[in-house]
């Protein structure tokens, strides 16, 4: 049996000693001879728990009641671990890293489980699994519900960023309704009026249709029916529209120049801008019309299955219009407006709106109107934090203040708010679960309350700490807002290789349907769609080189020839690496959305 070092030296001098004294004392013994005190034995660290418990909607938090202590090292020199990698433990304290918050509403049984480990410099180690309950913090305004004011009175507007994420949504419904067959319209006339419905909204000449219903609101009761209602009809693109190449103000780089859009080749005759690919799409979607005006049938052959579309907006190459439509402006419009505009210069000089007074006639400074103009363009509720992901996902709208209706201004989650718990969603129960959805709205929230205590003081005047702050608050909200499109990218890159109501390999082997196929479409539609978003985020993390090489992997249309689709699916998952690098995102949370 093997014994440590320092057990068998107390052995041999107990030995030592005991014969000593049985012998008795000599003059003519030799004197003995004198030992060195042993050292104890090193000890492990220690992991002590108490009340284990964080509060919700706080990033950075820290986690009371869990102590480290070791009788040898500081608590700096221990080498730690979390199983859980939206924590992590600095000098002795475990929290949450810093783009990180809990929610209540989101975690099973309000309480997240981790193991924990301590080792010294001498390798010993301890090992502790915790259990964290979550704090409930109650809907507070300006803490974790988006809520804002002076002397009792709002100074939060966002209603002319509500209408266009509205109007995009309606356009989205419509041309979803662009189908033929059996249970579609089959009337030309109606189907052209769809589609100049469509372009009223989206780059409306006059207001004749501001006082149109909103379909897409089908089923919900809802305060505002109409765009008119929301806020007086506002542009999306066309001259005055808030398109990037259109409203030029504070943008990186000139998007009204032909040639300024990448990750697109063909534009049909109009300029390779973010609004000449909108106007190429539409363009896409009228000669669908034509076609089936003059008798044509929409169909697709390829390996001996010849499969009708009746989807309109659907094209034989595996064009889904309606998806790239709407995704393209979600990154053309919202993101480019949010990331490139209103919140781009919030600390630069002059260029950094008055934080001194209210604006004339309004309940806001134009700095807090800035901000919250960025704010309306990530979409989220007021109350986007009192749900969950899996509410959220489900359903768009929530009626937090249990009036019975829902107020388009703040209740209802449009475009990349409602993406963002989605992914989040995805990676629940992974070793290292995303929170894209609470790390945004809560930097939002951080953000709007500083510019709210500094009310009377421009940025300029506002401390050097402060300063910094709104910075890293704008940083973090741009930054998960876009990694919950980069994830939803890789999320329909899966799914165009591997999903079973329809991918590429069924393609490949003949072995799909008219639904099949318009899945792939839709699928790849997404993917390209969000991808294309990247370009319009003046701190995106992907570099302009990475995101030419993500386009060119991709293509203007999926791959369907039997002989081409095995080189074309690498290429995606090649694509799909650069992304997860870009991103640093976890293999695990990857594979699974």
């Amino acid at each position: 049996m093997a014994l440590r070092k320092s057990l068998l030296a107390t052995a041999v001098l107990a030995a030592t000693m005991g014969l000593t004294g049985c012998g008795g004392s000599s003059s003519n013994d030799n004197p003995t001879t004198p030992t060195t005190p042993t050292p104890p034995a090193n000890k492990a660290p220690t992991i002590t728990l108490g009340t284990v418990a964080v509060e919700e909607d706080k990033l950075g938090e820290a986690v009371a009641g869990v102590t480290f202590a070791d009788d040898s090292d500081a608590l700096n020199a221990l080498t730690y671990t979390v199983s859980d990698g939206r924590f992590e433990i600095v000098e002795g304290q475990l929290k949450l890293k810093a783009a990180n918050a809990l929610n209540f509403e989101q975690e099973a049984e309000q309480k997240v489980t981790l193991t924990v480990s301590a080792q010294d410099s001498a390798g010993e180690k301890t090992e502790q699994e915790i259990v964290i309950t979550i704090t409930d913090m109650a809907a507070t305004a300006g803490v974790n519900t988006y809520e804002f004011g002076h002397n009792g009175v709002s100074s939060v507007s966002y209603s002319g960023q509500v209408s266009r994420q509205a109007a995009i949504s309606e356009a989205k419904k419509l041309l979803g309704t662009l189908k033929t067959g059996p249970e579609g319209i089959n009337d030309v006339v109606e189907l052209r009026k769809i589609l100049a419905d469509v372009r009223g909204i989206l780059m409306p000449a006059d207001e004749s249709r501001q006082d149109n219903a909103l379909t897409f609101l089908s089923g919900v009761d809802a305060e505002q029916t109409t765009l008119g209602q929301i806020s007086s009809l506002k542009k999306v693109a066309g001259e005055g529209g808030k398109i990037a190449g259109r409203d030029t103000t504070y943008m990186n780089k000139a998007w009204e120049e032909n040639g300024s859009l990448v990750g697109w080749s063909e534009f049909g005759g109009h300029p390779s801008t973010p609004e000449g690919l909108v106007l190429y799409y539409l363009d896409l979607v009228e000669a669908q019309i034509t076609k089936f005006e003059n008798g044509e049938t929409n169909t697709f052959t390829h390996n001996g299955t010849t499969v009708t579309l009746n989807s309109l907006y659907v094209t034989p190459e595996g064009l889904d219009l309606v998806q790239l439509i709407q995704k393209h402006l979600n990154g053309a419009v919202a993101l480019s407006q949010g990331a490139d505009d209103y919140l781009d210069e919030l600390t630069i000089g002059d260029k950094s709106a008055d934080n001194t007074v209210l604006a004339e006639g309004k309940t806001y400074t134009e700095l807090e109107h800035k901000f919250d103009e960025g704010y309306g363009y990530f979409g989220a509720a007021t109350h986007y934090l009192e749900f969950s992901d899996e509410q959220i996902s489900s359903s768009a709208y929530h009626d937090a203040d249990s009036d019975g209706k829902i107020n388009l201004l703040t209740e209802y989650n449009f475009g990349n708010s409602t993406n963002a718990s989605k992914r989040d969603k995805g990676t629940a129960g992974n070793a290292n679960p995303t929170d894209f959805s609470g790390s945004a709205q809560t930097a939002f929230i951080k953000g709007r309350a500083l510019i709210n205590a500094n009310f009377s003081k421009n940025v300029a005047d506002w401390s050097e700490d402060d300063k910094k702050a709104l910075e890293m608050y704008r940083d973090q909200a741009i930054l998960n807002w876009e990694k919950s499109i980069a994830a939803t990218v890789i999320h329909y890159i899966n799914y165009t290789i591997a999903k079973e109501d329809g991918n590429l390999t069924q393609i490949k082997s003949g072995e799909f349907d008219a639904s099949k196929f318009e899945k792939v479409a839709k699928y790849w539609g997404e993917m390209k769609g969000f991808a294309l978003n990247f370009q319009f985020n003046p701190f995106s993390p992907v570099s302009a080189e990475k995101f030419a090489e993500i386009h060119t992997l991709m293509g203007d249309a999926p791959v369907l020839e039997a002989d081409k689709i095995d080189a074309y699916i690498a290429d995606l998952e090649k694509a799909r690496a650069i992304i997860a690098e870009a991103y640093s995102f976890d293999a695990e949370n990857v594979e699974k959305w």
